[in-house]
C-alpha cells in the first residue's frame, strides 16, 4: 500500500470520527433538553416542559389580574363578573352529529343561527360569544343546560368585564391601553423584571393613569384546552382553569364615589341633550367627591383620542363668568372696601371701556347685598375698581383658585403623589395681562377676560366657605384594600397646603347667606320649587364657539338643605349660543334633587 492510499484512509478515518462526534453531542443534546431540562435550567428560568405543553393549549383569558374600583359602599364600578359562552374551534370525537348540537347551543343562548354558525366557523381560537364586540351574560339556567351536554368545545365560564356597556364615571377612572414609551420611561423595573411588557396594557387616563402602581395585578386568570396536532383534546389534560392563587391580590381601590347618584346625575345630563358640560358633587364637610360627571359620553372601550370625549371636563378650567363675583365679594368685606349700608347706581353701563350690566335698563340703587343676589355687573365693577388687581388675584389664592386643589401629599414610595390625573391650575390673570390696566381689572371682577376655573375648584370653593375659609383639598378615592378587604393604604382628607391664609369665618358665613338670598329674590329663584331649600350663585360667561359665533358658559355653584348644608354641587354647561334661556340653573335643580331622594332612603 502506498503512502498516497494511507493518507487517504485516514482522512475517511477521521471524517467518520468528526460524524459520529456530531451525531453523539446532538443525541447528548436532546436527552439534556428532554430529560435533564425539564425544570427552569436557563437563566430566566423557562420551564422547558411546561412551555412544551402550552405550546399544545388553545387559551382564553378570563380575568386580566387588574386591580378594580369600587365606590363608597362597595359597589363595583369596574370588573363585573358575568357567565358567558366560551367556545373552542375542536372536534368532538365520539359525537354522531356535531352541528347539531352546535346547533342546540345557539338555540339556549338564543342566538341568530345563522350568526352563530358564521361564528363557529370562523373560529381560530377560543373565543367568547359576543354580539357587538360585548359578551353575551347567560343566566344561570343557561349555564346549567350548556353544562349539561357536556362538552368540550363550549363552557359556561366566569369572565371579568372591565367596563361596563354603560360604563359610570368614565372620564374619572379613565381607560387602559398599550402605551410602550411610558413603560420603558415610567415602569423600567417591571420591564426589566418582564412582569409588564410593551404591549402590556397600563392606565392612560384618569384613576387609571395615577392608580396605575397599585392596579397592576399578579397575573392573569385563563382557560386552556389542550389538544394533540390534530386538534383533538388530550385524554387527561381537557379544559383547565390557571389562575394566581393569593389571597391578598389583585388589590382593590374604593373610591368616595357614590355610585347611585353618579348614575342619576350622568342620566339627567343625557336627558337634559346637555352636549359639553360637568357636574360636581362634593360633601360640604370635608370635599369628599361624591359625583363627577361630564359630558360628551365616553366608552373606556372604544377611546377616539382625536374626539377627547375622554378628557375629564369637570378638571379643565373655563370662563367663569358671575360665579367669580363670590371672590370679588369675600375681598371686598375683607379689605371693608364697602361700608355696611353704602349703596351703588346701576343704570345698565359702567360709562367707559364698554363695560355694561346683563340687566340693559339697569338694576336702579343696590347695596353690595343685593347686587351679589342680582348679580349686577355694574356694582363688582366699581368695588372691583377700590380693590385693584393685585388684592382679586390675592384672594383668589385665599379661595383656592388658580392652583391644582385635588388631593395630593406624600405616600410610601411615592412623594407628591396626586389622585387627579391632568387637574388643570386656572388662572385670574394671563401671564402678559397688565393688573392695572382698570379696563380688563373690571372684566376680571366679575369672571371674564383671563378668568379661567374648573368644575372641581367652583364646588370647593362652596366647601371652602362652608368650613370657615379653610381650603379643603377633595379627594376620589378613600383608600386601597388587599384582595380579602384588610387595608392596603388609606388618604386621609387634609386640608389644601398651598393656600395663602384663610379668609375670616364671619365672611365665609355673610357669603353663604348672599347665597340664599341668591336663591329667595335674585338669579336663582327658580330653584324655590326644588325638594330641599337651595343657595348658590348663577354665573354667565361670555365665550367664543368654534364656528367663530358668540357663545357662553352657563354656570350655577351651591349647596343644599340650606339649613343643614350636606352637599356642594356645580354645574357649568358650556359652549351655549348666546341668547338663550340658562341652563345650569335647571340642572342644578334636577341635581339636588337627586341628592334629596337619596338621602331619603
Amino acid at each position: 500500500m502506498d503512502n498516497g492510499t494511507k493518507l487517504q484512509k485516514n482522512r475517511i478515518f477521521i471524517v467518520l470520527l468528526l460524524v459520529i462526534g456530531v451525531l453523539a453531542a446532538w443525541n447528548l443534546r436532546l436527552f439534556w433538553i428532554q430529560v435533564a431540562a425539564s425544570r427552569s435550567l436557563t437563566e430566566r428560568k423557562i420551564d422547558l416542559v411546561e412551555n412544551s405543553v402550552i405550546q399544545r393549549a388553545q387559551g382564553l383569558v378570563l380575568d386580566s389580574g387588574r386591580g378594580d374600583f369600587v365606590d363608597r359602599n362597595g359597589v363595583p364600578l369596574t370588573g363585573t363578573a358575568q357567565k358567558t359562552l366560551i367556545v373552542f374551534p375542536i372536534h368532538e370525537e365520539g359525537s354522531t352529529d356535531t352541528s347539531t348540537t352546535m346547533d342546540r347551543v345557539a338555540s339556549i343562548v338564543n342566538a341568530p343561527l345563522s350568526a352563530w354558525q358564521s361564528f363557529v366557523r370562523q373560529l381560530k381560537g377560543p373565543a367568547i360569544w359576543s354580539v357587538s364586540g360585548r359578551p353575551v351574560p347567560l343566566t344561570d339556567a343557561q349555564a346549567a343546560k350548556i353544562e349539561a351536554l357536556d362538552l368540550k368545545s363550549v363552557r359556561a365560564m366566569t369572565f371579568k368585564q372591565r367596563y361596563a356597556e354603560r360604563q359610570p364615571a368614565s372620564q374619572v377612572l379613565g381607560f387602559i391601553g398599550q402605551n410602550p414609551e411610558r413603560i420603558t420611561r415610567q415602569f423600567t423595573d417591571q420591564f426589566h423584571k418582564g412582569e409588564l411588557q410593551l404591549t402590556s396594557k397600563i392606565g392612560n387616563s384618569g384613576l387609571e393613569k395615577t392608580f396605575e402602581p397599585w392596579l397592576q395585578g399578579i397575573g392573569p386568570s385563563s382557560v386552556s384546552l389542550f389538544t394533540d396536532g390534530l386538534k383533538r383534546p388530550l385524554p387527561g389534560l381537557d379544559t383547565r382553569e390557571i389562575a394566581p392563587s393569593n389571597p391578598y391580590y389583585p388589590l382593590k381601590v374604593v373610591t368616595t364615589l357614590d355610585s347611585g347618584i353618579q348614575q342619576q346625575i350622568e342620566r339627567t345630563l343625557e336627558r337634559s341633550h346637555v352636549t359639553e358640560g360637568a357636574v360636581v358633587v362634593l360633601d360640604i364637610r370635608n370635599g369628599d367627591t361624591i359625583a363627577m360627571a361630564s359630558t360628551p359620553a365616553f366608552q373606556p372601550e372604544h377611546v377616539d383620542l382625536a374626539q377627547g370625549s375622554w378628557s375629564n371636563k369637570a378638571l379643565k378650567a373655563v370662563a367663569p363668568g358671575s360665579i367669580f363675583k363670590t371672590v370679588t365679594a369675600a375681598a371686598a368685606l375683607e379689605e371693608k372696601a364697602v361700608k355696611a349700608d353704602e349703596t351703588f347706581e346701576c343704570t345698565g353701563a359702567l360709562g367707559k371701556y364698554g363695560f355694561t350690566c346683563w340687566k340693559k335698563e339697569g338694576h336702579g340703587t343696590l347695596t353690595l347685598e343685593e347686587g351679589f343676589a342680582q348679580s349686577c355687573n355694574i356694582v363688582f365693577a366699581k368695588v372691583a375698581q377700590r380693590l385693584g388687581g393685585d388684592k382679586l388675584e390675592a384672594y383668589a389664592h385665599r379661595l383656592g383658585l388658580e392652583m391644582s386643589v385635588g388631593w395630593s401629599a406624600d405616600v410610601p414610595h411615592r412623594q407628591g403623589f396626586r389622585q387627579w390625573d391632568a387637574e388643570e391650575q386656572g388662572q385670574i390673570y394671563a401671564a402678559a395681562s397688565d393688573k392695572s390696566d382698570e379696563g380688563a381689572l373690571v372684566q376680571t371682577a366679575i369672571g371674564q377676560r383671563d378668568v379661567l376655573m374648573t368644575p372641581l375648584q367652583a364646588t370647593n370653593l362652596i366647601v371652602t366657605l362652608y368650613n370657615q375659609g379653610k381650603v379643603a383639598s377633595p379627594r376620589i378615592v378613600r383608600e386601597i384594600r388587599f384582595r380579602n378587604d384588610r387595608l392596603y393604604q388609606s388618604f386621609p382628607p387634609h386640608e389644601l397646603e398651598q393656600a395663602a391664609k384663610p379668609i375670616k369665618p364671619a365672611t365665609a358665613k355673610r357669603l353663604l347667606g348672599w347665597m340664599a338670598e341668591t336663591v329667595e329674590h335674585g338669579t336663582g329663584e327658580a330653584l324655590r320649587s326644588a325638594k330641599w331649600s337651595l343657595a348658590g350663585k348663577s354665573g354667565t360667561a361670555q365665550v367664543r364657539l368654534k364656528n367663530g359665533r358668540p357663545g357662553e358658559n352657563h354656570w350655577f355653584i351651591g349647596y343644599g338643605p340650606a339649613e343643614q348644608p350636606r352637599y356642594a354641587a356645580a354645574v357649568v354647561v358650556q359652549n351655549v349660543p348666546e341668547g338663550g334661556s340658562h341652563k345650569a340653573i335647571p340642572l342644578f335643580k334636577e341635581v339636588m334633587d337627586i341628592l334629596a331622594d337619596s338621602s331619603e332612603k
